[in-house]
């Protein structure tokens, strides 16, 4: 059973699992040079910096190493890093949160919070949720809802049932390995 304990963790099973993420790393806000390889080695549009302790906290979007430079000051050790996904915001087939239980053959359950729109994040699916549901996997309603064989059949291929499981599908390929299916965090126990 996977078992993760902090934001820090949680990066670091994206990694050891061999999800498909965007890019994203922790650095120590001193460790200038290791943040600039990181920019050259993932060329974007656009970067978020966010503080790896907190959930919630404030972050920020920027463009290039210069940018993300002048923002180091504002956290305290270390900063996270990551690949923003606002480019691609257009191309959003559902984004949520989604945790599948599986109970062995025909017993499985869902809980989703999800949405659609071009404007869904992981952070604001519980203001205006498209779809919030608990539901038996057996029910037909859940697999109307677009993009969800993608991410409970992502969800099977990795076994990460009773996983709560921060995703976006994409209708077209990205992260570092070139999917529809994009996981953003996976949470047990913070």
């Amino acid at each position: 059973m996977i078992k993760v304990k902090d934001k820090k963790d949680a990066i670091n099973k994206l990694k050891e699992l061999r999800l498909n993420y965007f890019p994203l790393d922790v650095f120590n806000v001193t460790d200038k040079e290791q943040i600039k390889k990181f920019f050259e080695k993932y060329k974007a549009e656009e970067y978020v910096l966010r503080n790896p302790n907190r959930a919630k906290a404030k972050f920020y979007f920027v463009k290039d190493y210069e940018e993300a430079e002048k923002l180091l000051p504002k956290f305290k050790e270390q900063v996270t890093i990551d690949v923003s996904y606002r480019p691609y915001k257009e191309d959003i087939v559902l984004v949520g949160d989604i945790k599948i239980s599986n109970k062995g053959y025909g017993g499985g359950t869902v809980d989703l919070t999800a949405r659609t729109d071009s404007e869904a994040t992981n952070r604001n699916i519980y203001e205006n949720p498209e779809y919030n549901i608990h539901a038996s996997l057996d029910e037909d309603r859940v697999w109307r809802i677009p993009g969800f064989s993608k991410i409970a059949g992502y969800i099977a291929e990795h076994e990460l049932y009773d996983v709560i499981v921060e995703f976006g599908v994409y209708s077209c390929k990205l992260g570092i390995r070139k999917e529809n299916v994009v996981i953003s965090e996976i949470r047990t126990a913070f």
